[in-house]
């Protein structure tokens, strides 16, 4: 596979999660799992082994890279790393968010109609 189209795969689902726990600003990685397990209402808990193969899937694909920013040195720790969407992670996130929002709606307006024989 190109690089170029390994960059605009579809995303897998934790793939998806993950990019939309940065959608607003940086994170280390318990701050991401604790991000997907908000945003999914619990039913996600990411373990860090793949949490970590994510992160390095979504770098190689050029969707996601090491923050510069950092919390103020009083609420740090020099030890995390903290990720950010790049603009092409950003884009590709808002393209899959809007496929799928698409499929959601279509679905759901078919599975409330009710089915005559």
């Amino acid at each position: 596979m190109s690089p170029t189209k390994r960059r605009r795969a579809p995303l897998r689902p934790i793939e998806f999660l993950t990019l939309a726990a940065l959608s607003e600003v940086p994170r280390h990685g318990y701050g991401l799992v604790q991000e997907v397990a908000q945003q999914t209402e619990g039913q996600i808990q990411l373990r860090p082994g793949d949490l970590y193969r994510v992160l390095v899937r979504l770098e190689q694909r050029e969707l996601l890279a090491i923050s510069d920013r950092r919390p103020t040195p009083e609420m740090d720790d020099q030890r995390r790393t903290y990720y950010r969407l790049t603009d092409l992670g950003r884009e590709i996130l808002r393209a899959e968010a809007e496929m799928l929002s698409k499929v959601s709606q279509n679905v759901l307006s078919k599975v409330h109609t009710e089915v005559t024989p």
